[in-house]
C-alpha cells in the first residue's frame, strides 16, 4: 500500500510539473512568433510573415509544438489521476482525456502547420494570397481547438469535483474558464479570445500547483464514494 501511495504521489508530482511546463513553453514559443490576425490588412500579413527572422520564428514554432506534446502528457495523466471510483467521475475523466487528445491533434495537424507554412513561404517569395490563406487556416484551426479545449476544461473540473481529487479552488474555477473558452469561439478575432486564453493559462498553472500540493501532502484524497463508505 505504501508503494502504491508513493507511486501515486510521484504521478501527481509529474502531472503538476507537466502542466506548468506546458504554459511556460507555450508562452516562450509565442513570444518568438508574429502572427497576423484573421482579416487583418495586407501590410499586417507582410510584416508578420515576410519580415523578421525566419530562425526566430521557427524556433518559436518548435517550442510551441513541444508545449503541446507536454500538454498531451499532462492532460492524459491528470485525467487518470482524477478518475475516482464513481461512474460519473470516471466518465468525465474519460471525456477530459479524449478532449485533450483531440485538442492536440487539431493543433498539430492544422493550426501549427498553417502558421509555420505561412512564415516559411513568406520568407521564400510566395504570393501574399497564399501566405494569407495559410495564416487564416492556422486561425480557423485555433478556433476549432479552442472549443475542444473548453470541453477538456469543463470535463477535468467536473471529474476533479466528483472525485475530490483536487481542492475546490482548483476545480471550481475550471467551470468558469471552460465556459469562457467555449464562448470565445464565436468571438474569435476579438479580445475575448485573448482573455479566454490568458485565463486558461492561469487556471492550468493553478491546477499544476494543486497537483504538486497533492504530491507533497503525504496522502492522496480519497474519492467521494470511498470516503462515504469509510
Amino acid at each position: 500500500m505504501s508503494a502504491t501511495t508513493d507511486t501515486r504521489r510521484g504521478l501527481w508530482r509529474v502531472a503538476g510539473a507537466l502542466a506548468i511546463a506546458h504554459v511556460v513553453t507555450m508562452l516562450a514559443g509565442l513570444s518568438l512568433q508574429k502572427v497576423a490576425t484573421v482579416g487583418a490588412s495586407a501590410s499586417a500579413y507582410v510584416t508578420a510573415y515576410e519580415g523578421g527572422s525566419l530562425v526566430k520564428s521557427m524556433t518559436g514554432e518548435c517550442l510551441t509544438c513541444l508545449s503541446f506534446l507536454v500538454f498531451l502528457l499532462a492532460a492524459t495523466l491528470l485525467a487518470r489521476l482524477v478518475r475516482g471510483q464513481a461512474e460519473v467521475g470516471r466518465w468525465w475523466a474519460s471525456v477530459a482525456a479524449a478532449s485533450g487528445v483531440i485538442y492536440v491533434a487539431i493543433t498539430l495537424a492544422v493550426a501549427l502547420p498553417g502558421v509555420a507554412a505561412a512564415v516559411y513561404d513568406g520568407h521564400h517569395g510566395a504570393p501574399l494570397a497564399v501566405v494569407t490563406a495559410l495564416s487564416d487556416l492556422h486561425y480557423f484551426g485555433t478556433f476549432a481547438s479552442q472549443a475542444v479545449l473548453g470541453a477538456f476544461t469543463l470535463a477535468l473540473a467536473a471529474a476533479a469535483q466528483v472525485s475530490r481529487a483536487l481542492p475546490r479552488w482548483a476545480s471550481y474555477p475550471g467551470y468558469a474558464v471552460g465556459v469562457l473558452c467555449l464562448s470565445a469561439v464565436p468571438g474569435a478575432g476579438t479580445s475575448l479570445f485573448d482573455y479566454a486564453t490568458l485565463l486558461w493559462f492561469v487556471w492550468f498553472i493553478v491546477t499544476g500547483v494543486a497537483a504538486l500540493r497533492q504530491a507533497r501532502a503525504g496522502r492522496v484524497r480519497r474519492p467521494a464514494q470511498s470516503a462515504a463508505l469509510s
